[in-house]
């Protein structure tokens, strides 16, 4: 009986996950056909398809991350931002990292906001190797980065000053404190509060020092074609030990399938770009004091007697998706996987062409 539970218990996830990577193949295989088919025509054009194909791929997974597992978006803070300034606005994403889901937290914003399909992410240098993910969203517009010392400026200068020269619109997610922020991962911590020390500030307790290196190069390229930085504030049910006042990890993807988060709680800050120092030193010290801020309204959030209480300061919202404005990505990619996959023939045919496409990105991000 135990392990009929296990059983179901885990099927939240796996099966929610076998309909999100499966959809995969088929994704990549019409993009590649896009891809070929808008050679023809002017380079924005290409752009308007990608980013059109990307946005009924996330709302896919916004299904199953959001609708299916029940989550409540709780958004604070600069809420004109959310709900009434102009869909579609370019803007530098940036927010505390403690999870794989911060990803699709970011995607869930960008939805509310009208800019799905133009999310693109600086990334860890590694994901590229990613099969069919990281070729694609090197296509797509993002920058794989390594960090502090190894980072290559030139080369992302160069991945930034093509973006613009195509025009592409923008949603760019950047997580500055370049790792996420795990309890358990003592040493990095130590290592980020001696280095707050080193710089003579005050050493951070619920995020890690933001690293500037990325935020510099983006904010320097992309000045003049984003409209502002959205400075976002993460904090997950379940990660935290109100009785004992000790940090959990947040939930990753697998657990938060699961449904072990309830609640994500969103305080939102819009700075228009113009704001925003582009000097070096002016903007080390400009994000540091943003993430001093992210530190007080986490410890303010950790501060409550329960989870139930918790909360960040000011007015409160809780927008939530209609079910119809995802249906058709459902039914479009999810379904594919499920009818292709129903037959043998079709089984065959649709991971033989996935997997050689898979394969091609692996070799052109390795030669890249």
């Amino acid at each position: 009986m135990l392990s009929v539970i296990i059983l179901m218990e885990n099927l939240k996830w796996i099966v929610p996950t076998a309909f999100m990577l499966g959809a995969a193949p088929a994704y990549i295989t019409v993009w590649g056909s896009w891809r070929i088919i808008s050679a023809i025509f002017p380079k924005w054009v290409y752009v308007k398809g990608d980013d059109f194909l990307f946005s009924t791929y996330h709302r896919n997974l916004m299904f199953f991350f959001e609708v299916l597992t029940g989550v409540e978006l709780i958004f604070y803070g600069d809420l004109k931002a959310l709900q009434e300034l102009p869909s579609g606005e370019n803007c530098i994403y940036m927010s505390n990292h403690q999870t794989t889901m911060d990803w699709v937290i970011a995607s869930c914003i960008a939805l509310r906001r009208g800019s799905l399909g133009r999310v693109r992410y600086v990334l860890k240098d590694g994901l590229k190797f990613l099969p069919f993910y990281g070729f694609y969203l090197g296509m797509h517009g993002s920058l794989f980065v390594k960090r502090a010392k190894k980072f290559n400026r030139a080369k992302a200068e160069k991945q930034l000053s093509r973006d613009t020269t195509d025009k592409k619109p923008m949603w760019l997610v950047i997580f500055p404190e370049g790792t996420r922020f795990n309890p358990e991962n003592h040493e990095t911590i130590k290592l980020s509060k001696n280095f707050a020390i080193e710089q003579g500030l005050e050493p951070l307790e619920n995020v890690l020092f933001p690293r500037v290196g990325a935020m510099q190069v983006c904010v320097e390229h992309l000045r003049t074609t984003v409209d502002s930085v959205f400075d976002i504030t993460l904090a997950y049910g379940n990660s935290y030990n109100f009785s004992e006042k000790k940090h959990r990890e947040a939930p990753p993807m697998q657990d938060f399938l699961m449904g072990l988060s309830p609640q994500v709680h969103i305080h939102v800050s819009r700075i228009p770009i113009d704001e925003v120092p582009v000097e070096a030193e002016k903007l080390k010290q400009w994000l540091y004091l943003r993430y001093q801020m992210k530190d007080r309204l986490l410890h303010e959030f950790y501060s409550a007697e329960s989870e139930k209480e918790a909360r960040f300061p000011g007015l409160r919202v809780t927008k939530v998706l209609s079910l119809p404005a995802l249906l058709p990505s459902v039914l479009l990619w999810s379904g594919t996987f499920a009818a292709v996959n129903a037959f043998h023939k079709g089984q065959q045919i649709y991971w033989t062409v996935g997997l050689g496409i898979a394969s091609i990105g692996l070799v052109w991000m390795g030669i890249r």
